[in-house]
């Protein structure tokens, strides 16, 4: 096929999949990405780390108390990131608020339908006066678009890591679609919950440290080395263990006899997001090294490291990657374990190696099946990882696999179907 079609094709693909993945997006769900909008927004529109005054947005759960204070228990990077949506949505607000109290019809949903009597009534019961959540149709909107576009990225990210590889425009295709319709990943990128930001930020990284390998100028090669470091931090400032994630894999990628200078460079390019991170620590929490989990307000077990990851590791796995508590990727996203198949399948195999002792930890936490949401949202950051192990599944067997190519096809896309019904009928049953 010409380049011009192939280009026309993909511009259409990646605009159905923006659609498809703004269908969906309801503002606020839960007191998850709750915590993370009070959070950006005492950042953007008070300048301060207090959420008082919107503390009902984390429905009196995901937060942290001190000094009689309250304060999300989030790390900061997925605020970081939003903050723009959410200075775009403030000045959205007053106008949305007026049109439906003018219109008695509500502009844009500010909370999911099964949320959104819940956020009317519980600063009732709690018996303190709230910002009523009408007021934040602008807010939601904006998240909504930053969400998606979060998404996309990280999605664009694994397109062009197969595309450097010379994965066809199908093989792609499947990955990117897999990815975003068929795994936790497309449910994910409609609220402003950390996962999705952290694993955009993963692949990105895996983009800069890719494109090291064949870059011929040094102010090039010190540029892409300073861009993987601000990634990786930026994905560790978003979920802390992330961390763990973004230096296994990036350094499963590097070669470290050739590339020591780089290294410095990429450490050097993580200091601002770390700073950043310090900072907020420090004038929220009292130190650069405390964080908002050991102030929780609510859960024990949160301030305390060694209580968190007390687990069964064997259970989590199975929490994690099986069927334990309708849980896993094999219950709700089986498509996502065809990933690792290919991974180990491609050269990219080094990649399993990095992200292992993440796993490994992850399977140790109290909570494996991620709180109430009751799925492998703690997985998500891999999953960018697992789709170019998709695409390289699909080169391998389907335009490399001769006569057995169209079935084995045939078949991916049947598994991605499946998928793609187990991880959004799940999502939705949830949060509608």
């Amino acid at each position: 096929m010409a380049e011009e079609p192939k280009r026309r094709i993909a511009v259409a693909g990646w605009v159905l999949l923006a659609l498809v993945l703004w269908w969906p997006t309801t503002g606020i769900i839960s007191s998850n990405d709750g915590s993370h909008v009070a959070l950006g927004r005492a950042l953007v529109v008070r300048h301060e780390t207090k959420i008082d005054p919107e503390v009902a947005l984390t429905l009196w759960v995901d937060r942290a108390k001190r000094d009689g204070h309250q304060y999300s228990d989030r790390p900061p990077g997925t605020a970081f990131a939003a903050i723009p949506a959410l200075w775009i949505g403030n000045r959205l607000d007053p106008s949305f608020l007026r049109s439906s109290l003018e219109s008695k019809d509500i502009v844009v949903s500010p909370a999911g339908a099964r949320y959104l009597e819940v956020y009317t009534t519980r600063p009732a019961k709690v018996g303190v006066r709230a910002i009523p959540i009408l007021a934040y149709q602008g807010t939601a909107l904006a998240v909504g678009l930053h969400t998606v576009l979060m998404g996309l990225l990280g999605l664009w990210a694994v397109a062009r890591l197969l595309a450097r590889r010379n994965v066809d425009l199908y093989g792609r295709a499947f990955a990117v679609g897999g990815l975003g319709l068929a795994t936790l990943w497309g449910p994910y990128a409609t609220a402003l919950f950390s996962h999705v930001t952290a694993g955009t930020m993963v692949a990105l990284m895996l983009v800069a440290l890719d494109a090291l390998r064949d870059a011929e100028f040094p102010r090039r090669r010190t540029m892409l080395a300073a861009a993987a470091g601000l990634a990786a931090a930026w994905a560790a400032s978003t979920d802390y263990l992330v961390g763990l994630l973004a230096l296994g894999t990036g350094l499963a990628t590097v070669d470290l006899r050739k590339d020591a200078r780089l290294i410095a460079v990429a450490v050097l390019g993580a200091i601002p997001v770390l700073a950043a991170t310090a900072a907020y620590h420090d004038a929220a929490f009292g130190s650069p090294l405390a964080i908002g989990y050991d102030h929780h307000a609510n859960f024990d077990f949160a301030r305390d490291r060694g209580e968190t990851f007390s687990g069964n590791p064997l259970s989590g796995l199975w929490i994690q990657w099986g069927f334990g508590e309708g849980a896993g990727m094999l219950a709700l996203a089986p498509l996502s374990l065809f990933g690792v198949v290919g991974l180990a399948r491609s050269p990219w195999r080094r990649l399993i190696l990095g992200a292992l002792p993440w796993v490994i930890v992850l399977a140790f936490h109290r909570t494996p099946a991620g709180g109430g949401s009751e799925d492998h949202r703690y997985l998500v950051p891999l999953l960018p990882i697992l789709g170019v192990g998709l695409g390289a599944l699909w080169q391998a067997l389907v335009v490399e696999g001769a006569e057995r190519g169209r079935l084995v096809g045939t078949a991916l896309v049947l598994v991605a179907v499946a998928s793609a019904f187990l991880a959004w009928s799940h999502f939705l049953g949830i949060v509608g």
